[in-house]
């Protein structure tokens, strides 16, 4: 597989975080869907450290996204980005570097993994029309080993710890069928101070059966609550 061309017609709209294809919203993203398997504690608490999950979230997948596009995107590679937004894309990647996630950055972007598998897909935005559900997978790369593998970036404090994230996963897999596009197994990528790590691989089957799962109870919710949320 090589570079994945962007759909077209899908857009986000940010920072409301809502998806339209050709001017039609989604209902709902991957991430509406998924905050069924949290509790309300959970919620509480995501709510009261998004400044500090979300500033360090932002800079690290930002950096990444440069990163890769900068090695793998052919629109980089060929030479047909403007240079003055080249230029601009390394100068940004420059400030996260030395920004106050650089702990995290580093040795995210300095990977060795980097070197061996070949990068396809970086922020990725997808939809399923069936279900009428959009999200933005972080990146997807080809191995000679693993096949194709679908992975998400998450970033973690000095004391965080590590999850499942097999449903999330599967609904981009699931998302990405809808335009022909197979993965065969999915991975995290733990983003921590001085340290990324990559997950073991999330078979396909298991990444499908818990985003199924999800799903499940997500219908289940709405119909009880009579109608679809936006998010």
């Amino acid at each position: 597989m090589t570079w994945l061309n962007p759909i077209v017609g899908l857009k986000r709209d940010d920072p409301a975080h809502v998806y339209q294809l050709d001017g039609t919203p989604f209902p709902v993203s991957v991430t509406g869907v998924l905050r069924i398997e949290k509790s309300d504690y959970a919620m509480e608490r995501i709510q009261a450290t998004t400044h500090i999950w979300a500033p360090r979230g932002h800079s690290t997948h930002r950096a990444l996204e440069i990163e890769l596009r900068r090695r793998f995107d052919p629109l980089l590679q060929s030479g047909r980005l403007h240079r003055p937004d080249v230029t601009a894309l390394v100068s940004e990647l420059d400030e996260l570097r030395q920004g106050d996630y650089k702990d995290w950055v580093e040795p995210l972007i300095t990977h060795p993994m980097w070197d061996s598998v070949q990068v396809i897909a970086s922020e990725r935005p997808t939809c399923c029309l069936v279900r009428r559900v959009a999200g933005t997978f972080d990146l997807a790369y080809t191995s000679p080993i693993h096949g194709v593998v679908l992975a998400d970036l998450k970033t973690l404090g000095p004391n965080g710890s590590t999850y499942s994230t097999a449903a999330q996963l599967g609904a981009y897999m699931a998302l990405e069928a809808t335009w022909g596009n197979h993965y065969d197994a999915g991975q995290t990528i733990w983003a921590t101070p001085g340290k990324t790590t990559f997950s073991k691989l999330y078979s396909r089957r298991e990444c499908l059966l818990a985003w199924a799962a999800a799903w499940t109870r997500y219908k289940a919710t709405q119909r009880h609550a009579g109608g679809f949320t936006v998010s």
